[in-house]
């Protein structure tokens, strides 16, 4: 079976999974599932598998600088969508993930991988102690719009394709920015603004920076073990800890009651 055939099925079910699974154990939940790199990871492991290790090596840095661009992503919907309608607020909190993720492309040959890394901790732990409070409670009831799940499978599904297929054309630095481009994150986020309102929304991006530790190792991970090691041994250890990282930092979270 092809590649190609292999993200037509396999991303519309991981969707799929992810929305039951959230509509299932709640919001807080959901975003932790949403967090852990089903997006991302799988088009890093496609760029692998398709356009070489080297290229996979030189777009990871890229993708922990998209990761810095989700953030903003995050806090700039909560914070907007509490003024702003939900079409708008995804536009422009897209809009200014993708000006960040330019700003910073000409600094990723200055900065080592690992230095990235660092970075991105030290912008998230920022992030999470200034994230957005919603000034109200939006007390509406659930409103499931019908064709939810079928449009969040068929956009994440076209953007796996496109940025796979561009890859050589987008070089392995944008490719890295956009692996962690929030289509997923931004998908949830629509729908759950439209249907329960911006204070639910930000219960499932909080739920989702959990996975942004795990995400980041996962990143570190393949820095160290793809260029001495298989594609599929390498991604099959840091997907190991990512989940590690990612479960660690859920328990922390309850602890110091965040995300609530």
């Amino acid at each position: 079976m092809s590649t190609l055939w292999i993200k037509i099925i396999f991303m519309p079910i991981v969707i799929w999974v992810v929305t039951l699974v959230s509509r299932r154990f709640g919001n807080a939940i959901g975003g932790v599932i949403a967090g852990m790199p089903w997006v991302g990871g799988a088009i890093l492991f496609f760029i692998a598998i398709e356009q070489g290790k080297s290229f996979a090596i030189d777009a990871l840095p890229g993708a922990t600088v998209g990761l810095v661009a989700w953030l903003g992503f995050c806090m700039s919907y909560v914070w907007i969508g509490q003024r702003l309608a939900p079409v708008l607020t995804l536009l422009l909190s897209n809009l200014i993930c993708l000006t960040i993720g330019a700003m910073m492309l000409p600094l990723l040959p200055l900065i080592s991988g690992g230095g990235w890394t660092a970075i991105l901790f030290v912008y998230l732990t920022i992030s999470l102690r200034f994230f957005p409070e919603i000034s109200r409670h939006d007390t509406r009831a659930l409103r499931p719009i019908k064709v939810e799940i079928t449009l969040r499978m068929i956009m994440v599904t076209l953007f796996v394709l496109l940025l796979t297929y561009f890859a050589d054309l987008l070089g392995p630095g944008w490719s890295g920015i956009l692996t962690p481009f929030p289509v997923i994150t931004a998908t949830l986020a629509l729908f759950t603004h439209i249907g329960q309102g911006i204070a639910q929304v930000r219960i499932i991006l909080l739920g989702m920076y959990t996975g942004v530790f795990g995400f980041g190792s996962f990143l570190l991970s393949l820095m160290f073990l793809l260029p001495v090691h298989s594609i599929g041994f390498s991604f099959a250890i840091s997907i190991l800890i990512n989940v590690f990282f990612a479960l660690a930092a859920k328990v922390v979270f309850d602890k110091l009651k965040l995300g609530r």
